[in-house]
């Protein structure tokens, strides 16, 4: 997880890792199948002589592996000044965030985009990410995978003296008797928000290819225990409307895009996707200039049906819906709670939610059909305690599927409503609410995300972007804005397809970034903690709160100026060791 820029010092993050020590336990991991491991090698060299680059190749193994070299970006204007106070990382500098896999696999196609790890200039990092996943299938004890770095001389040798050199890394992965659930136990939702445009597949959804693109992406969202959420193209009306969209959605719907049958390796197999959005427009962002008309409840009515009958006739019972209608529409403002004006708007949006969740409702269970909810979504920077004791304010039965960002997700008030048979969200913010999602920042910030949500219960997490950076230059300003100083806000993913412009073969598909993984490393660690705490609840209690003593709307009340819990890796690295002991318990 951590983040050494191009000309920084590598720092010893975890005994493990002293790659010059003895002991039996360097590069020793106890692991849990169905997770996935993934480390950095940082190299560098200090006197490139006749080379200047290296080979990196994993031995065979029972343990599937897979390599990513890191592009580096130019961080300058970085502050995290846009949301709340965040501390973040020293810049200008260079950040490693996108990870270019050594095979990029996308539907049929298959690149391999490199063979070997370029070395900057002299002195200068360079980082690979390895990572592997262990199957349902392997076997309890240890297993061996040796990792070799060789480096590969520009001429013949000239003598013996100047052969290759190699370094062999062996790896040790102690597999226990504990298995990280299929099925996710907190949603985490990233939403694709410009299609796939520079993907070369355009927006048109009745394409193949446009398709397939769709595919690849939920197919990169599963294996990292996410769901990526379409807000394009428009929503299906004519037949061949949903005829499209059922070429494009069903398969990750009924699990089927991720069966070995179709080549998928990693967790969730054969499981579908855990949340999907209902297809239908998001109509209104920040403020809401009418009431509902009946018209438009009659028709959320009739679309809550037709989904609903969809959902029954395809057999995706195991997803649950949610409807996305409106976004941060309740403030905060600057007027007061109690001014007549902000007072009368706030009961007129909260009645309308009411009344389209009724209209919701109203729709899935047509004809006594039993249905899973769909659950109209609420998403503010609001704390909702603010109007719970105004009849005509409150959202207190009115909403289902809470949906703060994390600086106003009141922790006690959103067990109430879980505690109910309710759904509590949080999204993304800041110190000392939760860890910020710019590149510079430790690894640690995006790993919080996952543990965050398993200490306090909830069920979901959103990250409002995942692919919105600007269109000329992907790579070089992974924002949605030039002027956010939150680098890399709107971007998880990097497109393929545009990969020529930093010096590698075009490859369409979603390209990793090193914030995605450390977002997957801490949903797995939420699910080691529930596994923990299923056999030894207090003990794994105890370790969660420990390191996260607290967050959310309850360390904003509490008046942390700061995140309560560390930023170093060695107390996160420590803290799953703790977890897996449990797990290894009788």
């Amino acid at each position: 997880m951590a983040r050494i820029t191009r000309d920084g010092i590598s720092q010893l993050e975890h005994p493990r890792f002293d790659l010059a020590s003895s002991s039996p336990q360097r590069l020793h991991w106890t692991v849990a199948r169905n997770e996935t491991i993934g480390f950095q090698l940082i190299l560098r060299s200090e006197d490139l002589g006749s080379t200047n680059r290296v080979s990196v190749d994993i031995a065979d193994s029972d343990i599937p592996a897979s390599l990513y070299q890191a592009h580096y970006l130019r961080v300058k204007n970085a502050g995290y000044r846009w949301g709340p106070a965040t501390r973040v990382l020293p810049y200008p500098a260079d950040y490693p965030d996108a990870l270019i896999p050594r095979q990029q696999q996308c539907g049929t196609d298959n690149t391999e985009l490199f063979d070997a790890i370029r070395l900057p200039a002299k002195g200068l990092n360079q980082s690979v990410w390895v990572e592997m996943y262990i199957p349902d299938d392997a076997l309890t004890g240890e297993h061996l995978i040796k990792i070799k770095v060789t480096d590969m001389l520009d001429d013949a040798p000239a003598s013996e003296s100047d052969s290759p050199v190699s370094i062999e890394l062996p790896v040790l992965l102690s597999v226990i008797d504990a298995t990280i659930p299929h099925r996710t136990s907190i949603d985490a939702i990233g939403e694709i928000y410009r299609s796939y445009r520079l993907e070369g597949v355009g927006d048109d959804r009745s394409q193949q290819n446009w398709q397939q693109m769709a595919q690849c992406y939920q197919t990169l969202a599963h294996q990292h225990r996410m769901v990526f959420i379409e807000r394009t193209p428009d929503e299906p009306v004519s037949p061949q409307d949903w005829q499209d969209y059922l070429a494009a959605y069903q398969p990750a719907l009924s699990g089927e895009l991720f069966s070995k049958a179709q080549g998928y390796v990693g967790t969730g197999t054969n499981t579908p996707i855990s949340i999907w959005r209902t297809p239908w427009t998001q109509e209104h962002d920040v403020t809401v200039e009418e009431s509902m008309s009946e018209a438009e409840l009659a028709a959320y009515t009739l679309r809550a049906d037709v989904w609903a009958d969809l959902v029954n006739t395809n057999g995706w019972q195991d997803t649950r819906y949610f409807a996305y209608a409106f976004d941060e529409v309740d403030g905060p403002t600057k007027l007061a709670e109690s001014a007549p004006e902000r007072h009368q708007y706030i009961a007129r949006v909260h009645g309308d939610m009411q009344h389209i969740q009724q209209a919701i409702d109203k729709g899935t269970t047509a004809n006594g059909r039993e249905q899973p909810a769909i659950d109209l979504m609420w998403t503010s920077h609001s704390d909702p305690t603010v109007w719970l004791k105004d009849p005509q304010t409150t959202l207190v039965d009115r909403v289902r599927l809470w949906a703060p960002n994390a600086h106003a997700a009141n922790t006690q008030f959103l067990a109430q409503r879980m505690a109910l048979g309710e759904q509590a969200w949080f999204y993304h913010s800041g110190h000392p609410a939760v860890g910020g999602h710019s590149i510079n920042l430790p690894g640690t910030d995006m790993r919080s995300w996952g543990v965050i949500g398993a200490r306090y219960g909830l069920q979901g997490q959103l990250m409002w972007a995942v692919n919105l950076g600007n269109d000329e230059l992907p790579f070089a300003q992974p924002s949605y804005k030039p002027d956010d100083d939150r680098v890399g806000n709107g971007v998880m993913v990097y497109p393929g397809n545009q990969l020529p412009r930093i010096g590698f073969p075009a490859a369409p598909g979603p390209i990793p970034s090193m914030r995605l993984k450390a977002w997957h490393r801490g949903l797995q660690d939420a699910e080691l903690y529930h596994l923990a705490r299923q056999r030894h609840p207090e003990e794994a209690d105890a370790l969660i709160k420990t390191l996260i003593p607290r967050a959310l709307g309850e360390a904003v009340a509490h008046g942390d100026q700061s995140p309560t819990w560390p930023s170093e890796s060695a107390a996160w690295i420590q803290w799953r060791d703790d977890l897996l002991a449990l797990l290894s318990r009788n």
